[in-house]
């Protein structure tokens, strides 16, 4: 049994949909937790170049009432009913858009996750800048660090651990879940391949994995009083790619993007072929409802001729009864 419901915001200037799923009705202050854990996540791997990288918050909520027709304040978890429209309001700024306008169809994510109000891995610590990395940077950079016995697989372990140190807990999955999710030939561990797999199931997972990783890798660095310097900066920014890269010449690092551009057009190709059949399968109740409809009405066209027969049938005996009945008169 799950709750859930679609929550909106602007991020960027982009309206932004997605499903929470939770056990049960949350509390105000557990929906603003995974909103925002959500939220923010998504800012940091979507921020243009150039935008200010600001941690996403949640000033007040509203819900669409489908009663009154439109939107109320939220102000009390009673308030809320399963696949209701929410809409997040953050603190004003010119780098987005209050305004609901129209708000997308909500995705639908695998999970759910939360890091509780006042955690440690809610702030932030590395500076974004620049074009965030691609997925296969992000997937490869998540998997070599919660593989830290460089084994080439992640155990349950592995995974619950990461979990655990970038204090992301589940709404309603868990991380044996995940991991069931994630190993689809049951070996008990999780090779790369199948690491490939699960991140284009759950981008916001090894998304917010590779944010929370990073900041506690920068929260772990000596701390400077003086903002950095530009040498300081090149030899971060190659620090960074190095931990990226280190673990894979060129032509390997070839292989797994050819691997995961595969993954991705079967993923792709299995969900138009799903539409396919979708449609397929409704263009073919929607003949045999017409053709349903078809012999309805000849059933009903028939009826009525056989009721125009009878009637006149009827209509000639009385005629010949009546004639009859004149003649023995006269």
């Amino acid at each position: 049994m799950s709750f859930t419901l679609d929550c909106g915001t602007d991020l960027y200037g982009t309206k932004v949909n997605v499903q929470l799923t939770f056990h049960n009705v949350p509390s105000l202050a557990e929906l603003a937790a995974a909103a925002e854990s959500q939220f923010d996540t998504k800012a940091r791997a979507g921020r243009p170049a150039g935008y200010p990288d600001t941690p996403f918050r949640i000033e007040t909520f509203q819900v669409f009432d489908d009663t009154l027709l439109r939107w109320v304040d939220l102000y009390d978890a009673r308030q809320l009913r399963p696949g209701v429209q929410l809409w997040c309001f953050q603190p004003e700024s010119i780098w987005h858009s209050d305004a609901q306008g129209v708000i997308p169809e909500p995705e639908k994510p695998i999970a759910t996750f939360t890091t509780p109000l006042g955690s440690p891995r809610r702030a932030r610590i590395a500076n974004d800048a620049g074009v965030p990395p691609t997925l296969s940077e992000k997937l490869r950079s998540v998997f070599f660090q919660i593989d830290g016995q460089n084994k080439g697989y992640l155990l349950y372990h592995d995974l619950e651990s990461a979990f655990r140190r970038c204090d992301m807990e589940f709404t309603h999955s868990t991380a044996g879940d995940l991991f069931t999710l994630a190993d689809q030939n049951r070996s008990n561990h999780i090779t790369y391949d199948e690491w490939v797999n699960f991140a284009i199931k759950a981008p916001g997972l090894i998304d917010a994995l590779f944010f929370r990783m990073r900041d506690m890798y920068q929260d772990r660095m000596p701390q400077s009083s003086s903002p950095p310097s530009y040498d300081a900066q090149v030899a971060r920014q190659q620090e960074l790619q190095t931990m990226y890269r280190s673990q894979w010449d060129a032509e390997q690092r070839a292989r797994q993007d050819e691997e995961y551009r595969r993954a991705r057009d079967q993923h792709q190709m299995m969900a138009a072929e799903q539409q396919r059949a979708a449609q397929q399968a409704a263009e073919q109740a929607r003949a045999a409802q017409q053709a349903a409809q078809d012999a309805a009405n000849k059933k009903a066209l028939a009826q009525q001729r056989a009721d125009e027969l009878s009637a006149k049938q009827r209509a000639a005996e009385d005629a010949a009864a009546a004639a009859a009945a004149q003649l023995a008169a006269a």
